[in-house]
C-alpha cells in the first residue's frame, strides 16, 4: 500500500462552500479539497507529515503541568529529565501481594520473616532439607 504524499500548494485557495466557510490548502483552482465544514475538519494523515512539536505539554487532574519531549539521542524526557524506566535490578524493593506460576528460580539465598520481625536465613543442604537459620545481631554483625 503506498502513502499518499501531500500535493504541493500551489496557488492555495481559501473559500465560502455550498456548505459555508471552507479552507482549501492544497490543490488547484480545478482540484480543491475541503479541510473545514461545519460538521467538523477533514484532514488526511498527510496534512501532518511536516508537523514538529518540540515537546508535548500535559496537565493532570489535580493541575500538575509536564513537558514530555526527547533528547538528541531519542531519550525520553519527562519536564526535561531523562526517564529511567524501573528494572528488576538490585537493591529493589517490590510491595504488594504477588503470586507466582510455574518454576521461580532464586540464586544467592532466601531470607524470611516471621510476624515478630526476626530473620531468618533458609538454605538448603546436601540432602535436599530446608534448613531455617534464625539471624540475631551480635555487636553490628550477623550471627546464626
Amino acid at each position: 500500500m503506498s502513502q499518499q504524499v501531500r500535493p504541493i500548494i500551489e496557488n492555495g485557495k481559501l473559500g465560502v462552500g455550498n456548505f459555508g466557510v471552507a479552507v482549501m490548502p492544497d490543490g488547484t483552482a480545478d482540484s480543491l479539497r475541503v479541510v473545514i465544514k461545519p460538521d467538523g475538519f477533514h484532514f488526511e494523515a498527510y496534512d501532518f507529515d511536516d508537523l514538529t512539536l518540540p515537546s508535548l505539554k500535559l496537565q493532570s487532574p489535580i493541575g500538575s503541568k509536564y513537558a514530555i519531549s526527547f533528547d538528541d539521542n531519542g531519550s525520553l524526557l519527562i519536564n526535561g529529565i531523562k526517564y529511567v524506566p524501573p528494572t528488576n535490578q538490585k537493591d529493589e524493593v517490590i510491595n504488594g501481594n504477588k503470586q507466582y506460576e510455574g518454576t521461580t528460580t532464586l540464586k544467592g539465598g532466601l531470607i524470611l520473616y516471621d510476624t515478630s520481625g526476626n530473620k531468618y536465613s533458609v538454605n538448603i543442604n546436601e540432602d535436599g532439607q530446608l534448613i531455617a537459620n534464625k539471624e540475631t545481631t551480635k555487636h553490628g554483625k550477623i550471627s546464626n
